[in-house]
């Protein structure tokens, strides 16, 4: 049946069932789970009104959108929702993150039940960009995917390779490092001439390889970075490019002289394109290494420097007080750690990641080994196992067992308070 052939004032069940019959369905062809055949013949006859998950559906298989489906001026309805998005996108720009995520998702939904796929593919950006900041990662993940399948053809390019980003950057944030991996590869095939993409994408690439243990790859990956950062001559993305060279080795927990050298050039680039999160990064870095080679005092040096970068409400903080608590579990500086491991948990409830608690966990359980507590320590390794088993975080939960088994006993050269 032509859609000309309803006419206008019928009711919305008489729509849905003069509709229905011209297609030659039945009650039964408009039901889903949770949707039966009885609310179908109220809705038809006008004793139920279906909410917007409902009408959707009903949308989607009668073949038309909701709005011309309800008789609603669909012009109108449309200002209205992009109006909405428009709201969303200012709350979050300001930092509204939570009011802006929920409109956000609200005009989806609504974009989704009226079939305007291009609006919803539109909103996709913000909203999953939203989520994220506002913690909500599966959600994120779940609606980045949903809306990158759903993305209509005539999307633009650009459109399209901001989905694949965020989606990546969604799975990145959950710890499925492995699927952020290819859709990082794909901006890459997509993108193939844009030299700047390319470099953001591989820096990106490597840092989940680095997440998932695989140091080798990771750094053939930043040999390519480096090379492109290179040709564009951009200080920003040879900062980071060195900057995760260097943790290659440091990952591997090994200070090797070439890592001095990654960072006086991480530092170096890292200045000239004032870029402070990655000079914190670079000196969080030079601290480590010293930390590795038990250059303690310098260790503690960069570490203090490298916090006052920072505010205390994101990952990479908590990772410069891991080290910290490392360093004073080392020298035996018992009550320090404790204050430090303590802080680390104060920052955990900002960051709401599962990953952090279990950094914290694993830390005192280290903690209680160094004092010879060991039925504590079990406790907090069981704790930091749960933890890095909800992030979902394999290389993570390897470290902790290694950790654990190895039994490490510090050296006895600091002053026990």
């Amino acid at each position: 049946m032509e859609k000309s052939a309803l006419k206008q004032g019928q009711t919305l069940g008489e729509r849905i069932r003069i509709l229905r019959i011209g297609l030659g369905l039945n009650q039964q062809d408009l039901t889903k789970p949770g949707l039966p055949v009885q609310v179908i013949e109220l809705i038809e006859t006008d004793q139920c009104e279906p909410p917007g998950e409902w009408l959707g559906h009903l949308a989607q298989v009668l073949g038309v959108n909701a709005g011309w489906l309800t008789g609603t001026d669909e012009t109108r309805l449309r200002n209205v929702a992009e109006g909405l998005a428009a709201s969303g996108v200012e709350m979050l720009d300001a930092g509204n993150i939570k009011d802006a995520a929920e409109i956000l998702q609200q005009t989806s939904d609504f974009a989704r039940n009226y079939g305007w796929r291009d609006l919803e593919a539109q909103i996709a950006v913000d909203l999953s960009r939203a989520l994220q900041m506002n913690g909500q990662v599966h959600s994120a993940v779940d609606y980045s995917l949903r809306s990158l399948l759903s993305l209509p053809s005539r999307t633009d390019v650009k459109s399209r390779l901001k989905m694949l980003i965020l989606t990546g950057n969604a799975l990145y944030t959950a710890s499925n490092f492995a699927q952020a991996s290819l859709l990082y590869d794909a901006v890459m095939q997509e993108a193939p001439d844009d030299s700047v993409t390319r470099v953001k994408m591989l820096l990106n690439k490597a840092l989940c390889q680095l997440n998932m243990g695989n140091f080798d790859k990771a750094r053939q990956t930043l040999s390519e970075a480096e090379e492109i950062a290179q040709s564009l001559q951009d200080p920003r993305w040879l900062a980071w490019a060195f900057i995760d060279l260097a943790v290659c080795d440091l990952g591997q927990r090994q200070a090797l002289p070439r890592v001095r050298g990654y960072l006086d050039k991480a530092q170096q680039f890292a200045l000239e394109a004032q870029d402070p999160a990655a000079y914190a990064s670079a000196i969080h870095d030079q601290g480590e290494y010293c930390l590795y080679q038990k250059q303690w005092a310098e260790a503690e040096k960069y570490f203090s420097e490298a916090l006052s970068y920072l505010q205390d409400d994101n990952a990479a903080y908590v990772f410069i007080l891991d080290d910290l608590a490392e360093l004073y579990i080392h020298r035996r500086y018992w009550r320090k750690a404790a204050r430090v491991i303590q802080q680390m948990f104060r920052v955990a409830i900002k960051v709401d990641s599962p990953r952090i608690d279990g950094l914290a966990f694993r830390r005192r359980m280290q903690w209680h080994l160094g004092r010879e507590e060991r039925d504590k320590a079990h406790d907090n390794f069981v704790f930091a196992l749960n933890a890095f088993n909800e992030a979902e975080h394999s290389f993570e939960i390897r470290q902790t067992l290694k950790m654990w088994e190895s039994h490490p006993s510090w050296p006895r050269d600091g002053n026990p308070n």
